[in-house]
């Protein structure tokens, strides 16, 4: 079994409100913090770290450099301060800027020509859910250096999630997360619209919310399996139910004068998979309207 270091060093570049966090975090700790920020006054709040004048500085300073900078064109100016990138060589750089997996699949390799291990970070809570048992960080990228620096990994999320060796994996995960949260807010602010231009208390809307989720996340779990096993028979709920269902929100919707685009696009959407064929089918093969491509297992076992 592979010997696994801790490691005691950890430098933090860049301070914005989630940067703040991660070293306040490492050093509460006991861990030794070097920190860099273009605006070095950021870390005044923060005690017993040691300010770089340099994000060169802050990199030699340390085994692992945790990087969370706005975007990682911020990231890729800060690299550029390094010259020939020689310090970054036996180091493990650790990225939590928001990016794409064309951007991660860039920096893995730049970073991997360097003689750097890289992995990068996509937190799913806001600052103040960091270091909770049930935080939850998605990493892909180095699996050493992943295993050696589970010490502090730990340190930021109880939840960590090892997704595979290729960097970019982890901000696709982040992005279906996030697909999936923002289609389920807006629905939500459709919903309250609804409830107001019915006349209808907010505070009935919200306990419902909280009392029915349970139980529709474990049909939404159900519908990812219908996807991975790639059988389609009706098992819960046949796609015309839900073909009828999006088109009475819709009709609601304009009633009230709201905005339809949202309405409008997922009673499309659904309308479409019911022209393909698909309207005996679980609602889950809706995927076949979205892929690039006709999946013909949604026809062959439909």
């Amino acid at each position: 079994m592979e010997n696994i270091r801790k490691t005691e060093k950890v430098s933090v570049i860049g301070l914005g409100q989630m940067g703040l966090k991660l070293a306040a975090l490492l050093t509460e700790s006991n861990k030794e913090v070097t920190v860099w920020n273009r605006n070095l006054s950021k870390a005044a709040s923060l005690k017993g770290v040691t300010a770089a004048s340099t994000p060169g500085e802050a990199i030699l300073a340390s085994e692992v450099a945790v990087v969370c900078v706005y975007d990682n064109a911020a990231l890729w100016e800060i690299l550029k301060q390094i010259g020939d990138g020689s310090a970054l060589k036996g180091k493990t750089l650790i990225n939590f800027t928001t990016g794409s997996p064309a951007e991660n699949d860039d920096l893995e390799g730049w970073m991997t020509a360097k003689g750097a291990a890289y992995l990068n970070g996509a937190i799913q809570s806001a600052p103040d859910q960091m270091g909770l048992p049930g935080t939850t960080i998605l990493f892909a990228g180095d699996e050493r250096a992943y295993n050696n620096c589970l010490n502090i990994l730990k340190i930021f999320g109880g939840n960590s999630k090892y997704l595979g060796a290729r960097a970019a994996l982890s901000s696709a995960m982040d992005l279906a997360t996030l697909s999936w949260l923002y289609g389920s807010f807006v629905g939500l602010i459709y919903g309250s619209a609804i409830c107001e231009s019915s006349g209808l208390d907010l505070k009935l809307y919200h306990d419902l919310i909280a009392e029915t989720t349970p139980g529709i996340t474990e049909f939404l779990k159900h519908e990812i399996n219908v996807i991975r096993q790639k059988d389609f028979q009706v098992s819960q709920s046949p796609l015309a139910i839900s073909v009828s269902a999006t088109q009475r929100i819709l009709d609601a919707v304009r009633v009230f004068g709201l905005d339809s685009r949202f309405s409008g696009n997922i009673a499309l959407l659904l309308k479409e998979a019911q022209e393909q064929g698909l309207g005996n089918s679980e609602v889950a093969s809706l995927i076949g309207v979205i892929r690039p491509r006709q999946d013909t297992d949604l026809q062959d076992r439909a």
